[in-house]
């Protein structure tokens, strides 16, 4: 199963979510539940040890590519609640606890 991780960007002014932009490709390939797919892919685009975008520390996976980098050469920052994982088409958004299917619009 690959995800596709895709960060919120929002206005510093407003706060308003202005998009998403794809961040990295977690293949969950031992997986064939999806919530436990998704929880893997947001275990593996945190920092909770190192750095998952550098590949530094606990966080580093060969499961996760990493689609973007910042220019500055900072890693790039944890996964968090609005954010999106997409599986075959399907966006769940990270909630308070877990995730929730987007419905398409």
């Amino acid at each position: 199963m690959k995800i596709i991780v895709k960060h919120m960007e929002m206005n510093e002014t407003t706060g308003a979510v202005e998009g998403y932009t794809p961040v990295a490709a977690v293949d969950a390939w031992q997986f064939n539940d999806v919530n436990e797919a998704l929880e893997y892919a947001y275990r593996y685009t945190n920092n909770v040890d190192g750095s998952w975008s550098l590949k530094i520390g606990e966080d580093a996976n060969d499961d996760v590519e990493v689609l973007v980098k910042r220019e500055d050469g900072y890693g790039l920052r944890s996964s968090m609640m609005g954010d999106r994982f997409e599986i075959d088409g399907v966006d769940y958004r990270v909630a308070m606890a877990g995730f929730k299917e987007v419905e398409k619009a």
